[in-house]
């Protein structure tokens, strides 16, 4: 289950990254028939492999094993790797409503960009009309 886990994302991440196997092998410093095996699910990639696709890849070792951790999982290793107990329940969950609203996404990624002083001047204007939206439909 693993190796067949293991080997579908492989193939999926290197397809969504645009490379041919032999890019990705050029990479990692593998020869191609090794992400080749990879990928058909002949042969699970060594530790190092792992470790340097995930970093490649911009994603965890265990989401490449196939192992999805749980949101108390999630919210621990965020704490972790942004020093911050800021992260909660409500921020995971916005998280993921950003994350399906890939226009809403979009404006919220240029609206941070912004200059700090033009950024304030919108936030302001969208929380009241956000505010106003929430309470009319109530």
């Amino acid at each position: 289950m693993m190796l067949q886990h293991m080997s579908e994302q492989i193939k999926r991440l290197r397809k969504a990254n645009h490379w041919t196997q032999e890019q990705l092998a050029q990479r990692l410093n593998v020869s191609r028939s090794k992400v080749s095996k990879w990928e058909n699910g002949e042969v699970l990639p060594d530790l190092k492999s792992i470790i340097d696709m995930s970093d490649l890849f911009r994603v965890s070792v265990d989401f490449l094993l196939g192992k999805h951790p749980t949101d108390e999982q999630l919210l621990q290793e965020v704490k972790l790797a942004y020093g911050t107990n800021e992260m909660n329940e409500e921020r995971l969950a916005l998280i993921r409503y950003i994350n399906e609203q890939r226009e809403l996404a979009k404006r919220l990624y240029a609206l941070q960009s912004l200059p700090s002083h033009k950024r304030k001047r919108v936030e302001e204007v969208v929380i009241k009309m956000i505010d106003e939206m929430i309470e009319a439909l109530k």
